[in-house]
């Protein structure tokens, strides 16, 4: 809650907006990180995690957290506020399962080490698309 109050609504502030909502993506969900069977209990599992999506501001825009088109400055300032308040940060660049919104939680770890793994996209940044190679000519051996 703190983190709401002191840090994401003066950011927000910062577009011109209230906050209204945060759009989870998820948070309690009693299951094996990233979904994988056998794995160990997701910080979700302990009600201890929660992905973000987006922040809907009062007057109904929605701002999604991961995308390159909103300002770099207000993602740039969000994430360095989230990276202080949790122990995990997990968004994109980080490792494939969130790309499309931001994984925050209070792991307990050894020696109080943090993760912050969020890259800041600019437009464009994303992969670029791989063309097909062209299809064998009909004359090619197999």
């Amino acid at each position: 809650m703190h983190w709401v109050r002191e840090d994401v609504v003066p950011v927000v502030r910062s577009l011109g907006g209230a906050l209204k909502s945060i759009d989870n993506y998820a948070a309690y969900d009693c299951r094996g990180r990233n979904r994988i069977i056998g794995a160990r209990l997701s910080e979700h599992g302990k009600a201890n995690a929660l992905d973000i999506r987006s922040f809907k501001l009062a007057s109904g825009t929605v701002v999604e957290l991961t995308d390159p088109n909103v300002a770099k400055d207000f993602r740039e300032r969000l994430r360095k506020t989230t990276c202080a308040r949790f122990s995990t940060v997990l968004g994109p660049g980080s490792d494939g399962y969130h790309e499309n919104h931001v994984h925050v939680d209070l792991a307990e770890r050894a020696g109080g080490h943090r993760m912050c793994q969020w890259e800041v996209r600019e437009p464009g940044d994303e992969a670029a698309q791989v063309p097909l190679p062209r299809p064998r000519p009909a004359s090619a051996t197999p």
